[in-house]
């Protein structure tokens, strides 16, 4: 069965953008040797991706081709008027945890959680996460959307992996406990 693994940057301070959504902080980051911190490596191991409407938004205004047409992505959303117009991308807007379990029994690779903050809450509210890996920038933005908005559920993690890289950039991997 496949994992549903988070794969996400945060400030210091524990926020995934501005207010507003922007993130412009994160592309401020200065990385002259173009080091992908483990993107490609995480990439590799993925069939499947998983967002919020605002998250595909955002990804769409970054003004690039779709960078995931060769992976089924899935777009989670309240909204039931809402189409994506990319391929392989599908709208999900039932039971998030059936829908969720459902698809890791057909995928043989993982699947990636790639955002925002709401649905992050939601995975770990019903105990979807199975691993995260915490890209830190080494910045704090004063306020913006958390990381972790706030949830109801306790869970633990174990640290599986730490990484540093010549960016002041941080990977911290955790596995559920």
């Amino acid at each position: 069965m496949s994992k549903i693994i988070l794969y996400i940057a945060t400030s210091l301070d524990g926020y995934i953008a501005r207010k507003d959504g922007s993130l412009d902080w994160l592309f401020a980051l200065s990385n002259p040797q173009q080091i992908d911190h483990g993107y490609g490596e995480l990439l590799s191991n993925i069939g499947s991706t998983i967002m919020g409407k605002n998250t595909y938004n955002d990804i769409l205004g970054f003004g690039v081709d779709w960078p995931y047409s060769e992976l089924n992505s899935y777009v989670v959303t309240t909204d039931k008027e809402f189409k994506t117009n990319t391929p392989n991308t599908y709208t999900v807007n039932t039971n998030l945890p059936d829908f969720i379990k459902d698809l890791q029994k057909k995928n043989a690779k993982d699947m990636w959680l790639i955002g925002g903050g709401q649905l992050i809450a939601s995975f770990l509210e019903h105990n979807l996460l199975d691993r995260m890996i915490i890209s830190l920038i080494p910045k704090t933005i004063g306020e913006g959307i958390p990381l972790f908005p706030k949830t109801t559920t306790e869970t633990n993690w174990n640290v599986n992996k730490v990484e540093r890289f010549e960016t002041g950039v941080v990977n911290i991997t955790y596995d559920k406990s």
